[in-house]
């Protein structure tokens, strides 16, 4: 599927620094909710997720990158804004443009903070959003959004438990997340396997963007492995940390078709950012 590369810049100067609104009728498993897709069967109807596990956002505990949360800056809040808009036009003109894959050259250039940001931006567009955490050599999204959860997507696969017991729902924000508790060696055996696959597909339905967290593509071969069930990649580049000969040789191990776009995040000059 080709694809316009988008290139978008997320500016930070120094290193540390609403939900929406729906009228809703439950039916069953599915909800009522105005202005989006129909339901197979449902006139109207969209299919909505219900996670057993939910949690509310503490300011204090929230990392200070994720601007799209705090909205103390507002200029990199609306560079994200910018992006889901951007991801939303493609996924109406160049469907299906769902699953996304994050990714980066190397660790510490913000890949995960720009993950949530964009999940952020595409549930205040209303839309339904899910984050997998699937960088298994350090798992860090629930750290960053300052939560803790009992179940993770290492679990949920180990003892082949239905996805919802995995999914925490953020408010009061409304997107879901699948995190990974601990650091996992084997992830090749995860990714590569059918259980894996099967569990993807199982929550397809219930989300309009479901956002991949991976391991650096220098490090790693778990990148590999997620561009085969996900849609296009958003490689995120911090200047500094990675050279344009590194960003190069990750960017080869992608498509061209498969590759939307590149981030660059935390550009100096500039105000907070991913």
């Amino acid at each position: 599927m080709a694809q316009k590369s988008e290139m978008l810049k997320i500016i930070h100067d120094q290193d540390h620094a609403e939900g929406r609104e729906s009228e809703e009728k439950e039916v069953g498993l599915i909800k009522q909710d105005a202005g989006y897709p129909e339901s197979q069967g449902f006139p109207g109807m969209r299919k909505l997720m219900r996670p057993v596990q939910e949690t509310e956002v503490a300011l204090t505990r929230v990392d200070q990158h994720l601007v799209s949360i705090s909205e103390i800056d507002p200029e990199a809040t609306a560079q994200f804004t910018r992006l889901a808009a951007a991801l939303i036009v493609a996924s109406i003109k160049n469907p299906p443009l769902k699953r996304l894959l994050i990714t980066s050259a190397h660790h510490s250039e913000g890949r995960t903070c720009v993950m949530l940001n964009l999940a952020v931006a595409l549930s205040k567009a209303g839309k339904r959003v899910l984050v997998v955490d699937t960088d298994f050599m350090r798992p860090s999204v629930g750290r960053l959004l300052g939560m803790d959860c009992e179940i993770g997507l290492l679990e949920a696969l180990t003892d082949k438990m239905a996805p919802e017991a995995a999914i925490m729902r953020i408010m009061p924000i409304g997107f879901d997340i699948i995190p990974t508790r601990g650091r996992f060696v084997n992830s090749t055996e995860i990714l590569a396997s059918a259980d894996f696959t099967r569990f993807i597909s199982e929550i397809d339905q219930y989300y309009d963007f479901i956002l991949f967290d991976s391991a650096p593509l220098l490090t790693s071969s778990d990148a590999s492995l997620l561009v085969l069930n996900t849609h296009s990649t958003i490689m995120v580049v911090r200047p500094g940390v990675t050279t344009s000969d590194q960003m190069a040789k990750a960017i080869a191990q992608l498509s061209e078709d498969s590759l939307f776009g590149v981030v660059m995040n935390r550009v100096p000059g500039g105000s907070s950012g991913g």
